[in-house]
């Protein structure tokens, strides 16, 4: 059977997603090459993400090749009814590995908040963000199984008296919490990116940069809209808009996730005025400089109530001289050391 309209664009926006994620991957590792930085606890998230997502890509192409997806069950029923049970077998793993991506996409995103935004409130956050994250996988993984009795109905539509109930009540809620998650993860950090004090234009050139996640919010919407619209009656016909989206939406998760981290790569490519759209520049970062001031503060505090005493100079450095005259401030006590400055004015 030859490919239909739908899987020939599956296959198409297959390919060039799961390019676009190795890619960001090749270069998010290159830069920590680059700048001899060990992985953390993000990189593996976005290395799991990436495989988790060429694996559900892989599914979804396979429906395509095979011939299902974009035809209508009542052809395929004519033509080759095999077709439908390797479509049946096929979903399960690819409901699986769909959330599983997507939850490693997010567990990199907000581990890599914590890093560059290292505020104890905002931190609190991001972990409630990561166990909201994790709980709503596990409730997919449980959905997943549970819908159908008994479990094996989920591939094989030949067992007697096999039935699933409230399917697609379940897949619309699945869709729509993890569209609002995505939105929050996207918001989250911009109160902290606008808190910096720099330029407008260079405040907006990061917010941009993070704020790319809203394109996978609008992804998620319209898978949204997709699942609420579809008929399971024709489900081969009517989850390829679906599917295109349930690949969009890991794959272009793992660019999002590691664009935070490329510009080292970027910048021995392409150069440093290709890079300075990065928040990270040869001087430190806007983000560091800031977190430097709390991390300040927050040992200032820390001092304080662990009651540390100051110890005394060996050699006092309270000397103030003003050749000009003044009061002079003195505790030399014949060995201290001081500092002479002199100012000239010249009003030509």
């Amino acid at each position: 059977m030859p490919l239909s309209s739908g899987a020939l664009k599956v296959t198409v926006i297959s390919s060039i997603s799961s390019f676009l994620s190795i890619l960001a991957l090749a270069l998010r590792c290159w830069s920590r090459y680059i700048k001899k930085t060990g992985f953390k606890f993000n990189d593996y998230s976005a290395i799991a993400a990436t495989i988790l997502a060429l694996g559900g890509a892989g599914v979804i192409l396979a429906d395509a090749i095979v011939g299902a997806t974009g035809v209508h069950v009542a052809d395929i029923l004519a033509n080759d009814p095999s077709i439908l049970d390797i479509y049946f077998k096929l979903i399960v793993p690819g409901q699986l590995l769909w959330a599983a991506a997507n939850t490693c996409v997010k567990l990199s995103i907000l581990s890599l908040y914590t890093i560059l935004f290292p505020v104890k409130r905002f931190c609190y956050l991001c972990y409630i963000a990561i166990a909201v994250t994790l709980c709503y996988f596990v409730s997919v993984v449980v959905e997943t199984f549970a819908l159908c009795t008994p479990v094996e109905f989920n591939w094989d539509k030949n067992i007697p008296d096999g039935n699933c109930e409230h399917q697609s009540a379940a897949f619309l809620g699945a869709a729509i919490t993890n569209l609002l998650i995505d939105a929050f993860i996207v918001a989250l950090p911009m109160p902290m990116l606008f808190g910096l004090r720099m330029s407008l234009q260079k405040r907006l050139s990061i917010a941009g940069m993070f704020g790319l996640g809203g394109i996978i919010c609008i992804i998620s919407m319209l898978r949204v809209i997709s699942v609420s619209q579809w008929d399971l009656d024709d489900v081969t016909y009517a989850t390829t808009d679906v599917s295109i989206y349930s690949v969009l939406e890991p794959c272009l998760g793992v660019v999002n996730a590691c664009l935070p981290t490329i510009q080292p790569a970027i910048k021995r490519i392409f150069g440093d005025a290709v890079a300075s759209w990065s928040s990270h520049d040869s001087q430190g970062t806007p983000i560091d400089t800031k977190i430097s001031r709390n991390r300040e503060r927050q040992n200032a505090q820390y001092i304080r109530d662990h009651n540390f005493r100051r110890l005394e100079d060996d050699i006092p450095l309270t000397t103030i001289r003003s050749d000009h005259g003044g009061d002079s401030d003195q505790n030399n006590n014949g060995n201290a050391i001081t500092v002479t400055r002199q100012w000239e004015v010249d009003s030509s």
